[in-house]
Order: C-alpha cells, then structure tokens, then sequence
C-alpha cells in the first residue's frame, strides 16, 4: 500500500501553518513552542524513513540555535533588532504569508477569467491517490508527531524492549475501524497509547490516513490544538 503526504512548499509554508493555529499577530506567538512543533514534524518524517528536503534541515538548525538563545539566561548586552534571529525569522514568516495570500488571489483571478473560456470535457483518471494537504491531514500529521516525541522518550527509557517488524497497514485498517465502532469516536492519541514500539506507531497513523482517505473514517476537532477525534464515515 502506497500512502503519500503531500510536502508543504517549503520549511516557511510549514512555519507559517505553525504559528497560523495560534490565532495571534505573528509576534506575539510563543516561538519556542513553534520550534519545538517543527522540530517534530521533522523528527517524524526521519522515524517513517521519509526523504526530507536540506533546505528543512538548514531552517531546523537554524531554529535550533534561537530555541537555544531563548532558553538561555538572559545577558546584559542587549541584541541589535537587525541581528536578532527570532525577529529575522518571524519578519521571514510574515513576508512569506503577505506573498502567499497574494499569490492565492493572483490563481483565484486566474480561475475566474478561465471561465469565460470553453474547454472540452476532461476526464483525469489516476492510479495513484494522494492525500491533499488540507487542514485535517495536516493536523493529524503534527499530532502524531507530538506523540511520537513523547512516546519515542518512553520507549527509550523504558527496560522492556519490544520490537516487530510485522506490522501490516491493512491489518491495522481492521483494528482501527473495530475501535471505532465499538466506541462510536476515538481519540487520536488513545490509538497511539497502547504501541510498544515506533513501528507499530507508524502503522497505526498510516492505517488511519488510509481509513480517512478512503472515507471508511472522518475527523473531527473543535479548535485548534484540541483532540483530534475519528469517528465513522456514515456515522
């Protein structure tokens, strides 16, 4: 079975997704959180043996070290603002999102004016489905990459080793959905609670991104940062 997420436009699209969720002006968000959410997804991406780009690697370096500087006490002399990474940083981000929007608008006149052009009918077919970056599946990816930090700390300090190498996306397929109906609605991370290994975590997402992406399971969240809940397609 072949799953394949979609990569954000870049190490910024990913950041400015980060701090979007906080709802705040982006000088105002809590950075070290930000870092720390970016550093995951990234960790993630290595766990599931996924190729992530340099340019991902140069931001997380480069995140590292003001994560660092902010954790730091702080010193007397005090930081040109012109020299301050954070600031850089958050001035990238905002740039970023002022383009973004504009080139969003720039496609939305776009595919308005190509109405007024008949086309002929275009019938696209395609072996293989990608999940689409939207809201959902990117949420979902950035839980499980929280829980996979927290759960790969306890495997580690953990004295009992367990590993397999046996783990079958379709089998899980099966367990999930038993879950669920049995319980109407799961929580995401209650999925993740009971694996004793970051195999058999890694199964248990790409099971779920399979269920959702062949509508056999739906996501729910109330807000941002809240549990992400699955629950039954026809439910």
């Amino acid at each position: 079975m072949d799953i394949k997420l979609k990569d954000f436009e870049g190490p910024l699209d990913l950041l400015l997704h980060l701090v979007s969720k906080y709802e705040v002006d982006i000088y105002d968000v809590p950075i070290v959180d930000v870092i720390e959410q970016y550093l995951a997804y990234i960790a993630t991406l290595q766990a599931m043996k996924l190729e992530v780009a340099g340019e991902y690697m140069v931001m997380a370096s480069q995140l590292m070290l003001i994560k660092s500087r902010k954790l730091l006490p702080k010193v007397v002399e005090s930081v040109e603002p012109e020299e301050d990474p954070e600031l850089q940083l958050l001035q990238q981000i905002e740039e970023y999102r002022t383009y973004k929007l504009l080139g969003e608008q720039l496609a939305l006149k776009h595919s308005e004016r190509a109405q007024h052009f008949s086309k002929p009918k275009l019938e696209l077919i395609y072996d293989d489905v990608e999940l689409r970056q939207d809201k959902s599946v990117v949420d979902i990816f950035l839980a499980f990459s929280k829980v996979m930090a927290e759960k790969q700390e306890d495997i580690k300090n953990s004295h009992t080793t367990i590993d397999s190498d046996d783990y079958r996306i379709e089998d899980m397929m099966l367990v999930i959905e038993k879950k669920v109906a049995s319980q109407k609605e799961i929580n995401l991370s209650l999925l993740f609670k009971e694996a004793v290994s970051v195999n058999e975590m890694v199964t248990i997402f790409l099971a779920t991104l399979e269920l959702i992406k062949v509508h056999r399971l739906s996501v729910w969240q109330e807000h941002n940062f809240s549990d992400i809940i699955l629950r039954k397609e026809n439910a």
